[in-house]
């Protein structure tokens, strides 16, 4: 495939507005669909990339079809926020059949079309905004200044350790609760406090702002009742089905970076596309 290879993106948030316009800006031939509740800001017009209406129009043309990250809002059914009625994949999937590559985000690669873009390159740098999205929230949901105070987190993963990092910065005193041993000597060589998961219940108490990294539930109803009403929760992995003060935030990426995390996308499905040939690098 050349320059000429016509990118479709069908669905996903403000990043895939961001990648799409960033593919254009280079001379690629880009359609959207999936977008016709999005207005652009007053004083904005969008020219670079065409928005279809139709998916069945855009995706009945496309070489590549590029789907969102997430690619699916759970349900077999597309991630289109931006859309005014809901894309069944399997829809999706019908429409691009004459593509010759449909990727996307955590994509399973169970046809031999299918390719997951979300790398680990991607990964890493989107938990980087995700940790820094995450204490802005924070920040606008505390009574109290985040230097000094006393930040919990749950998950030593990819996002737990940007968040350590990006917490004890600001002068935050950071506890990380985690299973693993060796990730509880990471954590103290990184001059934060290991607890494990069994110590929350005496530690909950005691934070002004508790961050979840984890995609499981490692918080019971019955601890959660316990939570004090001036301690901010912020749920990262969409685990936390209750509480007081739970703040649910998924996407944050798309959310506050759109930019940054827009950007992002486009190098990792750049990077995938180029990889399979399907795409050659510009000059």
């Amino acid at each position: 495939m050349n320059d000429r290879t016509l990118l479709v993106f069908a669905g996903g948030d403000l990043r895939t507005l961001v990648a799409a316009r960033l593919f254009a800006s280079e001379g690629r031939r880009v359609l959207l669909t999936g977008f016709d509740r999005y207005a652009p800001p007053e004083g904005c017009e969008e020219t670079l990339a065409q928005f279809v209406r139709l998916p069945e129009q855009a995706l009945s043309r496309a070489d590549v079809v590029v789907l969102p990250m997430p690619y699916t809002k759970g349900g077999g059914v597309l991630f289109a926020p931006f859309s005014s009625s809901e894309l069944p994949l399997e829809d999706i999937f019908r429409l691009s059949e004459h593509a010759q590559a449909v990727c996307g985000g955590m994509l399973p690669e169970e046809d031999e079309r299918f390719l997951d873009y979300c790398d680990e390159a991607m990964l890493l740098r989107n938990a980087d905004v995700t940790a820094e999205g995450a204490l802005v929230l924070a920040a606008q949901a505390m009574p109290i200044c985040l230097n000094g105070s006393r930040v919990l987190l749950l998950g030593f993963g990819r996002i737990g350790k940007r968040l350590a990092v990006k917490a004890r910065a600001l002068g935050c005193k950071v506890t990380v609760a985690a299973r693993k041993e060796s990730d509880h000597a990471l954590i103290r060589m990184c001059g934060h406090e290991a607890i494990s998961f069994g110590e929350l219940p005496s530690y909950l108490p005691e934070a002004d702002v508790v961050f979840n990294t984890v995609p499981a539930e490692v918080l019971s109803p019955s601890v959660l009742e316990t939570l004090p009403e001036t301690m901010t929760l912020i749920d990262l992995a969409n685990a936390v089905k209750s509480g007081k003060r739970v703040l649910q935030a998924p996407g944050v990426p798309g959310k506050y970076a759109p930019e940054s995390a827009g950007r992002i996308l486009k190098e990792s499905v750049e990077r995938a596309l180029t990889r399979r040939g399907l795409l050659e690098r510009n000059p």
